[in-house]
């Protein structure tokens, strides 16, 4: 009797969780990747690590608003919203500078390029290089700033803090490896040391909050 009472409680309860709606953030992730399947010109791999880390500061975000005893919690959710939309910015402007690059390939390929456009190809690649350091600059800042959420969050949800450690740490390590392809023709050794250290730094945050949920 008591276990027909309780097979009748979880089907209900399990009917129940079927009728229910689904968070309203669902169907505008599954639209995103609908259109990332149709849309001709799609996201390069500099504006995809972008809106990695973009995420990835939106996992710090949630921590935090989820940790309501944490006294720092109100100056972390403005470090993460502020590394978000840096994030966000940043994987726009690395996708207007990748179609632009793209452009002056295309161009020198049909045309051979004379000197002058070998250099304003040049200066294309090195722009692009740029904005991929800013990105990555910013994801080791979010790498940081997950380590400290992962410390001192809410126990339940620590393990995203983790995640987007490690989320943020890989999307360094794609943007320093596109700084040395874009600039690998190059003499220029200043951005790719940069993009490494970056890098490094981003793994070394992703080390210290994964050995913190150990």
């Amino acid at each position: 009797m008591s276990k027909r009472g309780e097979s009748s409680s979880s089907t209900r309860a399990f009917a129940s969780a079927e009728n229910c709606e689904p968070p309203s953030e669902l169907p505008s992730l599954a639209q995103f990747a609908h259109r990332l399947a149709v849309t001709p010109r799609r996201a390069s791999a500099g504006a995809t690590a972008g809106l990695a880390v973009a995420l990835a500061a939106d996992l710090v975000a949630q921590v935090a608003e989820r940790s309501p005893g944490w006294a720092e919690r109100g100056g972390t959710l403005a470090q993460a919203d502020v590394l978000r939309e840096r994030a966000t910015v940043g994987a726009r402007d690395v996708a207007i500078a990748y179609h632009r690059l793209v452009q002056a390939l295309d161009a020198a390929v049909a045309d051979p390029a004379p000197a002058t456009d070998s250099t304003d190809l040049g200066r294309q690649l090195a722009l692009a290089a740029d904005v991929l350091l800013e990105i990555a600059e910013t994801a080791s800042d979010c790498a940081a700033l997950a380590v400290v959420v992962a410390q001192s969050g809410d126990t339940v949800v620590r393990a995203d803090a983790t995640a987007a450690a490690i989320l943020a740490s890989a999307a360094a390590d794609m943007l320093a490896h596109l700084v040395e392809v874009n600039l690998l023709a190059s003499t220029e050794r200043e951005r790719t040391a940069r993009a490494r250290a970056l890098a490094s730094a981003a793994a070394a945050s992703r080390s210290a909050a994964v050995a913190i949920m150990r």
